[in-house]
């Protein structure tokens, strides 16, 4: 006897072993999804470091030659509260993160995520005062003054030192020894002296 024929335009469907239902809720652990990126050498960090001096040097020699009519010192001087508030904010933002990691409440993917994204904005606020602190023409001749010109230089060679140990550590795929947080350690504590620094000596001369 023939078989009966299957209804035309019915779909046969999938069959469902029985006893091994999906996994719902599973979420892999959170890592460091931004891609991996070669360390710079030591060559090409020397060669920043150079290329940032001499952008510092230039600001503070360009410095005592610009005037600005009241107007314009004001819109300068808004620009360099402006960037003291990106640039500082992201560095704490990033610091913030770290802190919670070390204290295991947070993956290292995390961190190096919030690393990435800052990363723009904190270069972008130290751009900004640097542009924006020539023009107001600071007082060169004040010992406070230049305490806080080298404390913004340390904060920029010491920002291109982090960024190699953030690359370093992305490389490591979410796993780093301890051994390996020192240098990140202290790379983070001087970023946050260089800042509180640079920014108390700023609100003393502002209000002296």
């Amino acid at each position: 006897m023939p078989a009966p024929a299957r209804p035309a335009g019915r779909t046969a469907t999938h069959r469902t072993r029985v006893g091994s239902p999906p996994v719902v809720g599973a979420a892999p652990p959170a890592r460091w999804r931004g891609g991996h990126r070669r360390a710079a050498g030591g060559t090409a960090v020397g060669g920043a470091i150079l290329a940032m001096t001499l952008g510092w040097l230039a600001a503070i020699l360009v410095a005592p030659h610009l005037t600005l009519s009241p107007g314009w010192r004001m819109a300068a001087l808004f620009c360099h509260l402006s960037c003291l508030v990106v640039g500082f904010g992201a560095v704490l933002t990033v610091d913030w993160f770290s802190l919670r990691w070390l204290l295991r409440r947070e993956p290292l993917g995390t961190v190096l995520t919030a690393a990435h994204g800052a990363h723009p904005l904190i270069w972008l606020g130290l751009l900004g005062l640097v542009v924006s602190g020539a023009a107001l023409g600071p007082d060169t001749s004040s010992g406070l003054v230049w305490v806080k010109l080298l404390a913004v230089l340390a904060v920029g060679v010491n920002g291109l030192f982090l960024g190699r140990v953030r690359d370093r550590l992305a490389e490591m795929d979410g796993v780093a020894p301890r051994a390996a947080l020192l240098p990140g350690v202290a790379a983070a504590s001087i970023s946050q002296v260089g800042w509180w620094t640079a920014t108390l000596v700023g609100f003393w001369n502002a209000n002296r």
